[in-house]
């Protein structure tokens, strides 16, 4: 196969599409400690149970204020502190949680063949995340991040997903417009966000292989 057609770009997510959802590991976590579905997310600010601002709006939550590069760790870690106070009546540290949620993420070689073979046959490939800056060396080094033309992380730049902006951003970085990209994430919400701004769209689950499928459809149909 060979790029032909209007679509000549491929974005994806890191997390969930590259890597094993957090969302599953900390999922384990709950299971192993006896708590609740969602606990610890909750806990952490991941956003499950707590809704996204207006396009524009500033961010409270402080994980995504974190994701956002307008905390550093400390604070936000002083932030879970006072939560797990209030929600468990101790405090329940960083460490303790990302512990039990079993370390490092699983990487889907798959995907990491797909992006490696789309370069070779001519489509341009990126990275939009949302993303913490004290994480930022270890995933990129899981990946071969050097393939990508375009890395935008959700920390360095100021805005998350799903805020068009940074869909717009990854865009304008790679000098295209959105109607000729694709764009792969595991977060529903942010499927729905590239896609009002012309994006096309593909929810990564838990197959990725299917994934692989969809995103080959798209871009056999042009």
């Amino acid at each position: 196969m060979s790029v032909r057609g209007p679509i000549s770009t491929v974005i994806f997510d890191y997390g969930g599409v590259f890597s094993a959802s957090p969302f599953a590991k900390l999922a384990e976590a709950e299971r192993a400690a006896g708590l609740a579905a969602d606990t610890i997310v909750n806990l952490l600010g991941y956003g499950l149970n707590m809704p996204e601002p207006e396009a524009g709006q500033p961010y409270v939550n402080k994980w995504h204020l974190l994701e956002t590069g307008e905390i550093d760790f400390t604070e936000y870690s002083q932030w879970v502190d006072a939560r797990a106070s209030e929600m468990f009546g101790r405090e329940v540290s960083l460490g303790e949680v990302f512990g039990a949620s079993g370390g490092s993420m699983t990487i889907y070689w798959p995907m990491v063949h797909e992006a490696k073979r789309l370069k070779a046959e001519g489509y341009r490939i990126a990275i939009c995340s949302n993303n913490i800056a004290v994480y930022r060396e270890a995933w990129h080094s899981q990946i071969p991040i050097d393939i990508f033309e375009v890395v935008i992380d959700s920390s360095e730049v100021g805005v998350r997903k799903p805020d068009p902006a940074i869909y717009r951003l990854t865009c304008d970085r790679l000098g295209i417009e959105p109607e000729h990209a694709v764009f792969l994430d595991d977060h529903p919400p942010n499927i729905r966000g590239a896609i009002e701004v012309g994006l096309r769209g593909v929810l990564v689950g838990d197959d990725v292989l299917s994934a692989i499928d969809e995103l080959r459809g798209i871009l056999t149909e042009g």
